[in-house]
């Protein structure tokens, strides 16, 4: 990942945070074979992200060399987004990830977090 890259996934979080309570993290690893969905679960915990006020924080995780990656949300967050919308994001994301562009992927991730947070928890911004 480029230093261009990071700064757009930088840019795009901050604006999808803003106003709102919500938080999302992003964690690039380098490994080559990887269970995707049980890394992010480990990375949501090891990062204290299940402890966010709200209940209300996300992470996309993506392991480019292993061609894999996963979005995971808090329960609030779930609950108020519904399963709908984290097929329609995966199956989004999925288009930019195959074509080879993970950086993509991550920036249409993050501005559907973002919308979906304006949406549900913009009046809860502390």
């Amino acid at each position: 990942m480029t230093k261009a890259d990071r700064a757009r996934i930088d840019e795009a979080l901050r604006r999808a945070e803003e106003g709102t309570s919500a938080r999302i993290a992003v964690r690039i690893v380098p490994d080559a074979k990887i269970d995707a969905l049980e890394r992010a679960k480990a990375e949501f915990m090891g990062r204290s992200m299940h402890e966010h006020p709200g209940a209300n924080a996300a992470l996309i995780l993506v392991a480019p060399k292993a061609r894999s990656f996963a979005v995971l949300g808090d329960r609030t967050l779930h609950e108020r987004v519904g399963q709908s919308f984290w097929d329609e994001t995966v199956a989004q994301m999925s288009r930019s990830f195959v074509s080879g562009t993970p950086t993509d992927a991550i920036l249409l991730g993050i501005e559907r977090l973002g919308d979906a947070f304006h949406l549900h928890f913009a009046s809860e911004a502390s």
